[in-house]
């Protein structure tokens, strides 16, 4: 009996919950970049991959749902446009880490919003109305990501507030 790792991988991706747990693992990288922690972030990382396998394949399917994963795994069954999407979401992982690494919120939101946007646009154009099947999930991560990163802005903020001197550990002194 043979299987096909894809296949077996793409029937568990259609399970809603294996979608909306991503933006989750984005917040948790985010954040064991801006620590400088590259265990934490390969950890995330790897977790983040493979957390599309670890639900059950779903009784009913979303039709558009579906559209886009077969698109998703058309992609990744080719080995020339698997390479240009294994790079791109490389390049994405890469680009918020830097950003966050170096302490820069904003430009690490900027990304992130990008590509998640991104990723809708690119569904609609290539598979039509189906595209709008991630949208649930995009308009969830766009909320927390942006939420958590809205208040972290501003305590930090408020932590740099005119007349408190900080030193290198973060003790305030008067």
């Amino acid at each position: 009996m043979e299987i096909n790792v894809l296949d077996w991988a793409f029937e568990r991706h259609l399970n809603p919950l294996s979608w909306y747990i991503r933006p989750l693992f984005l917040v948790i990288l985010a954040y064991f970049a801006y620590k400088r922690s590259w265990k934490g972030v390969v950890i995330t990382f790897v977790l983040m991959m493979s957390s599309m396998v670890w639900f059950p394949a779903p009784e009913t399917i979303d039709p558009q749902m579906q559209a886009v994963l077969e698109f998703e795994k058309k992609l990744l069954s080719n080995p020339g446009t698997a390479i240009l999407t294994l790079a791109f979401m490389m390049v994405f992982v890469f680009s918020i880490g830097m950003a966050f690494w170096k302490h820069s919120l904003k430009i690490g939101l900027i990304i992130i919003n990008i590509t998640m946007i991104g990723k809708v646009a690119i569904s609609l154009l290539f598979t039509g109305e189906n595209g709008w099947a991630p949208l649930g999930n995009t308009l969830f991560g766009l909320l927390l990501v942006n939420g958590i990163g809205i208040l972290l802005m501003k305590w930090l903020r408020k932590r740099k507030r005119p007349g408190v001197i900080t030193t290198g550990s973060d003790k305030e002194l008067s």
